[in-house]
């Protein structure tokens, strides 16, 4: 990876392969032509690969994952496909013909999801489908916590799939209910793209490529699984384990 991404950063400075997009803004505005670049606010070559690496490999299973549960949970609760439906002809109505999906068009999707982190059926689709089971943090300072002494420096791992599946915090977990993100939750009690500084950073990234996502699948499309798989996949990012294959069929 390191190789081919050092071969399509020199074809970028060198202008052999210009394209209007992220990495050409990144190569050419805010990475160093030479590790001996003073620039201290500029990425050197390793860093560069590493943040591209980083959005390649983080924002790519865990979007898919998200998409595909989200198909899943549509299809097995028809009420909430046809709110979703309702919402997103309404903006087709009242766009101009032939123009694409804006900006502002995105951020004016209530039910699909809210501009803030209290998102409707994306985080229910989050907080159902748990798709990261389970983060990882090492403890700053000693603390003590339900008479469970922590000490400073070990590694903590929190039990997401529990916490959103908590009764006592998400009454009836197992039911897939948008409406119960229309009121603030309990502090720390939605981890769907984590919480405080370590928060995921393409969180609003996700949101909006899933957002477009349904936009044209609700508008276009109808489907049919293949066969209906309930168990998940036991990895690090939790998918049906049949990976959940449809038909896709022209409204």
């Amino acid at each position: 990876m390191y190789e081919m991404l050092d071969s399509i950063i020199s074809r970028r400075r060198s202008g052999q392969d210009f394209q209007q997009d992220f990495l050409e803004s990144l190569v050419m505005k805010h990475s160093k032509e030479t590790d001996g670049e003073k620039d201290e606010n500029k990425l050197t070559d390793k860093q560069l690969k590493d943040n591209i690496l980083t959005l390649l490999v983080a924002g790519h299973d865990t979007t898919t994952a998200a998409l595909t549960w989200l198909i899943k949970f549509l299809e097995e609760n028809p009420t909430v496909l046809e709110q979703l439906r309702e919402e997103h002809r309404q903006i087709v109505a009242n766009r101009k013909s032939g123009t694409d999906l804006t900006w502002s068009e995105v951020n004016n999707m209530p039910y699909t999801a809210k501009v803030s982190i209290n998102v409707l059926v994306i985080s229910e689709t989050l907080r159902r489908a748990t798709i990261l089971p389970w983060f990882s943090r090492k403890a700053s300072q000693d603390f003590e916590i339900d008479g469970y002494k922590i000490k400073k420096g070990w590694s903590i791992n929190l039990d997401v799939v529990s916490i959103h599946h908590d009764p006592e915090v998400f009454p009836d977990p197992q039911k897939f209910d948008p409406s119960r993100f229309d009121e603030p939750l309990r502090p720390f009690s939605f981890l769907g793209f984590g919480n405080g500084p370590r928060m995921c950073p393409g969180m609003n990234l996700a949101k909006i490529e899933i957002c477009v996502f349904i936009h044209h699948l609700v508008n276009r499309y109808k489907w049919r699984p293949l066969e209906k798989e309930n168990s998940v996949q036991p990895t690090l990012v939790r998918m049906p384990k049949n990976k959940y294959p449809v038909i896709v069929e022209a409204l």
